[in-house]
């Protein structure tokens, strides 16, 4: 409905100003509702697209898959994930063996042990290991051995190993060099001049 319309009809100004305000009072929010609805149609024709390309795309995939062993890939994924947490738990076993070496080699250097070796086979090493205070529980046993008479002897300074008589040129003379002679003269004595 447009005003030339109705001044054609012979109403007056503020007649065509009421029946269009009436007019757009019941036209804008159902203009308002099917602009809302287009655009809404839109959105969804969008998403349907989408979805449409998604589905031709997931066809195609699972065409390349159609003779595909799936029961074997299963169990491939199943072995794989057992190979990964097999490697994970040996992974982290060695961390904790080599956590727990430290300690014990750290705590029976802290006693002053002369021979690691010997003091870890006196030791319950398994039970140790799976000990929750692992350095508390180690030291406690280490002080056992220090204080137990049959492998005190472990424990302590270390011995020097000595090694003949510790005098690499041989004997020295302690007597005065004037009373024997001196060098050149021994020397001049052997040879002659």
């Amino acid at each position: 409905m447009k005003r030339e319309d109705l001044e054609a009809l012979g109403l007056s100004k503020e007649q065509i100003d009421s029946v269009l305000d009436m007019h757009h009072k019941e036209y804008d929010p159902v203009k308002k509702d099917l602009e809302t609805a287009q655009k809404d149609l839109e959105s969804e024709k969008e998403k349907a697209s989408t979805q449409a390309t998604t589905i031709k795309d997931l066809k195609k995939d699972l065409e390349e898959f159609k003779d595909a062993d799936v029961s074997g890939m299963k169990q491939k994924i199943a072995d794989l994930e057992k190979d990964i947490q097999t490697k994970d738990e040996t992974h982290q076993k060695e961390i904790a063996d080599r956590d727990f070496n430290d300690i014990l080699k750290d705590s029976i250097a802290t006693v002053k042990g002369k021979n690691v070796k010997a003091i870890t086979a006196l030791l319950d090493v398994d039970t140790l290991k799976a000990s929750k205070n692992q350095k508390e529980d180690v030291a406690a046993a280490l002080k056992a051995l220090t204080e137990a008479e049959d492998s005190k002897m472990l424990f302590g300074e270390p011995e020097p190993n000595v090694v003949g008589t510790g005098n690499p040129i041989g004997t020295v003379d302690k007597k005065n060099p004037s009373e024997t002679g001196s060098l050149r003269d021994a020397l001049s004595a052997k040879y002659g001049k």
